[in-house]
């Protein structure tokens, strides 16, 4: 019996260690699918990430071609003559507010003289009062347009120099 008993102790053992074994195996089979599986999603996720560099450099290689391109065309579009005209068209321009400011002076002053034609003569003070407030309102006007910081800065870096002589603010004739 002791042999029975040996031999069935030492099956039951064989039969324990065996389904250990056949244990661990799945477990390992199972953890090493598992672990397969997480090392595709790594090599997926990776291949990802190179793809997206590649999109991104060969963006970045457009993007400075364009820009490139875009520098060559403008730097083409705006040629010496065409900078000379743009001058010229400036001075004309210049010129052409100079003659207004000597023709808006030439005005005041002739408003100024009709003021003082009709004080001498006396005449309806009606039509004086609303000369004089006109002339008072064009006065108001010109030195507000001449004291705005865009005629100062017009004024500051006019391409020609003409000087402009207006008459006198306050004196009469």
């Amino acid at each position: 019996m002791g042999e029975t008993l040996e031999k069935f102790g030492s099956s039951f053992m064989n039969l324990v260690l065996g389904a250990l074994i056949v244990w661990v195996g799945q477990t390992t089979f199972q953890h090493a699918g598992i672990l397969a599986g997480v090392d595709e999603k790594f090599a997926t996720i990776d291949k990802q990430f190179q793809d997206g560099d590649k999109r991104h450099e060969s963006m970045r290689k457009w993007l400075e071609t364009v820009v490139t391109d875009m520098k060559d065309n403008n730097r083409s579009q705006f040629t010496a003559k065409e900078g000379d005209k743009l001058v010229a068209q400036i001075r004309q321009v210049e010129g052409a507010a100079i003659d207004l400011e000597r023709k808006f002076a030439q005005r005041m002053s002739e408003l100024e003289l009709r003021v003082v034609a009709l004080q001498t003569w006396g005449q309806n003070s009606q039509q004086v009062a609303a000369l004089e407030a006109e002339v008072a309102q064009l006065r108001f006007a010109m030195t507000q347009a001449a004291s705005t910081p865009e005629m100062q800065y017009q004024a500051a870096t006019s391409v020609s120099q003409q000087p402009v002589y207006l008459p006198p603010v306050g004196a009469r004739r």
